[in-house]
């Protein structure tokens, strides 16, 4: 991961994001990690900075984890998708939707961290 690498969080302010936050800021290798609230923003930065990964809240109110994920897919294909959800149900709608991965909110943050580290590198040699 020699480039320097774009990461952007899709979830409501608060303990999940901010916790997301700071897990991607120790990773080696990202340069910038962009925050938004909502899939507006978050298409808006997708759009400027091009993000090598994108993690979504697959909570996030009216289908906007979907909206996210689906523009990101269509306009950003070697862009990673990585959906957190509350549930099995959820999980399984992230992975049928083509998210790279999907994961249960409770997750271990080493588990996380690593297999971020593993979609940023699949990103970086894609490009």
């Amino acid at each position: 991961m020699a480039d320097p690498i774009a990461v952007l969080v899709v979830a409501r302010p608060g303990p999940l994001r901010d916790s997301l936050m700071a897990l991607l800021r120790s990773i080696p290798g990202i340069a910038a990690v962009q925050q938004a609230d909502d899939a507006t923003a978050g298409l808006r930065f997708a759009e400027t900075a091009r993000p090598a990964l994108v993690l979504i809240d697959g909570g996030l109110p009216g289908g906007e984890a979907w909206t996210v994920l689906r523009q990101v897919q269509v306009r950003w294909p070697c862009t990673q998708s990585v959906v957190l959800t509350d549930t099995i149900q959820l999980r399984r709608r992230a992975e049928a939707a083509g998210a790279n991965r999907a994961l249960l909110k409770g997750f271990p943050a080493a588990k996380l961290s690593s297999m971020l580290e593993q979609l940023l590198q699949q990103s970086v040699s894609e490009v």
